[in-house]
C-alpha cells in the first residue's frame, strides 16, 4: 500500500515544473494554513522552487488558495475549484445547525443574505479584509463585524464554500479576497449531484486503499458524507484487506496497487503534508509510541522523515544567510545509509528555498 500511495502522491518521482498545478490536483490539494509548509509540500513533489508555487498562485493563477476540506486553508488546482465547491456547497447549505446560527447570533436567512453580500461585493479586484468589512459590515451588528474580521473566517468560510470568495495576493501584511469566477483563468458550472463522487474518486486515487471513515476524516465529518460518497461509487469499488482491516480501492487501480514497489526508500515531508492527512488514524504510518511527536497540540503536524512510507523521525529547518540548517530527530537509531539518503533529500529542500548551502545534523 505504501508503495502505491507514495507513487500517487508524486513522492517517488518528482514531476516536471510544467506539471505543478496538475500534481496539486492529483493529491487533492495541499493544506495551507502555514504557507511556507504548503510551498514545500509542492516542492518535494515537483522540480520547482517556492517562487514557482507563488507564481502559480498570483501570476498565472493555475493554483488557488481558499478554505476547503475540514474548513482548512488549502491550495488547489484552479480548474478543480468548481468541483470542490459543488461537492461542499450542497452539504453545507443543507446542514446549517441551530448551534452554529446561535454562535453567529443571526437567523439562517440573515446569514445567507450576508454571504450573498460578500459575493456581490467581491469581483476581480482584490479587497483587504478591512475594505470588505467596511462595505459588507456597514449597518451590521458588532458580532457580525467581528466574525467578518476573524482570522478563522467565521463568515468568510461559508462564502468560500459557496464559490463566492478565494484569496488574492497579499497587500503588504494584509490578506486580500476576490471572487473566484472573476479572478481565475476559467470557471465552469459543475453537476453538484456528481461532485461529491468525483472528489471521493480523486481521494481514493491518491490515498487508497482507504475506508469511508478515512474519507470523512479527510473531507470533513459532515453527517452522512461518507455513506453518500461510497454509495455513489459502489460500482467502482473493490475491497482489499490490509493487516486484517477491510478497505476500498477503485477497481481501475487494483492492478497498479498489486504491481507497486517502493522506489526511493527515504522521503522528507514538510509540515502538514497531505500524505499524512487522509486517514482517521495514522497507525499504519507512525507507531503509536511516537504519534504525539507527529500529531502535536493545536492540530500541528510535524515535518517527517519517511522510510518505506512510514514515519521514522521528524525534522525542523532554519534558513540563515543563505544556509539551510536542517535538524533531524530520529525515533530510533538511524542507519548510516538512511542518514545518507536524508542528506540527499535535504538538498531538494535547499534547492526549493534557493539556499546556497545545506547542513544536516542528527539528534
Amino acid at each position: 500500500m505504501n508503495a502505491f500511495r507514495l507513487r500517487r502522491h508524486h513522492l517517488d518521482v518528482r514531476a516536471r515544473k510544467k506539471d505543478l498545478a496538475n500534481v496539486v490536483g492529483d493529491i487533492g490539494g495541499v493544506q495551507a494554513q502555514v504557507m511556507s509548509a504548503a510551498e514545500l509540500q509542492v516542492a518535494v513533489r515537483v522540480e520547482c522552487k517556492v517562487e514557482d508555487v507563488r507564481n502559480a498562485l498570483w501570476k498565472d493563477r493555475s493554483l488557488v488558495k481558499t478554505w476547503l476540506m475540514r474548513g482548512t486553508l488549502h491550495l488547489a488546482r484552479s480548474d478543480d475549484l468548481p468541483l470542490y465547491i459543488g461537492a461542499m456547497s450542497a452539504l453545507w447549505k443543507s446542514q446549517m445547525r441551530p448551534s452554529w446560527l446561535k454562535y453567529m447570533q443571526t437567523t439562517e436567512s440573515e446569514f445567507w443574505k450576508i454571504v450573498d453580500e460578500i459575493g456581490a461585493t467581491l469581483d476581480g479586484k482584490p479587497l483587504t479584509r478591512e475594505e470588505l468589512i467596511a462595505i459588507v459590515g456597514k449597518g451590521k451588528s458588532e458580532r457580525v463585524r467581528q466574525l467578518l474580521g476573524s482570522g478563522w473566517g467565521g463568515m468568510l468560510k461559508p462564502a468560500a464554500r459557496s464559490g463566492l470568495l478565494c484569496f488574492g495576493p497579499n497587500r503588504g501584511s494584509s490578506v486580500t479576497f476576490v471572487r473566484p469566477e472573476k479572478w481565475l483563468p476559467s470557471w465552469r458550472p459543475v453537476d453538484k449531484d456528481s461532485a461529491l463522487a468525483s472528489m471521493a474518486r480523486r481521494y481514493l486515487s491518491a490515498y487508497g486503499p482507504a475506508t469511508k471513515v478515512d474519507f470523512a476524516r479527510w473531507w470533513g465529518a459532515w453527517p452522512g458524507v461518507a455513506n453518500a460518497a461510497w454509495s455513489a461509487l459502489k460500482d467502482e469499488l473493490v475491497t482489499v484487506s490490509a493487516d486484517g482491516v477491510s478497505m476500498q480501492i477503485l477497481e481501475k487501480d487494483l492492478d497498479s496497487l498489486r504491481k507497486a514497489r517502493i522506489g526511493e526508500a527515504v522521503h522528507m515531508l514538510p509540515g502538514f503534508d497531505t500524505y499524512l492527512m487522509g486517514y482517521a488514524t495514522r497507525d499504519h504510518l507512525v507507531h503509536r509510541t511516537f504519534a504525539s511527536r507527529v500529531s502535536r497540540t493545536a492540530g500541528w503536524i510535524s515535518a517527517c522523515i519517511l522510510l518505506n512510507g512510514e514515519v521514522v523521525g521528524t525534522w525542523t529547518h532554519i534558513l540563515k544567510n543563505r544556509t539551510l540548517q536542517i535538524s533531524v530527530t530520529p525515533f530510533r537509531r538511524m542507519a548510516a545509509s538512511v542518514k545518507s539518503e536524508v542528506k540527499k533529500r535535504s538538498g531538494t529542500i535547499g534547492e526549493a528555498l534557493s539556499a546556497e548551502k545545506t547542513e544536516v545534523t542528527f539528534a
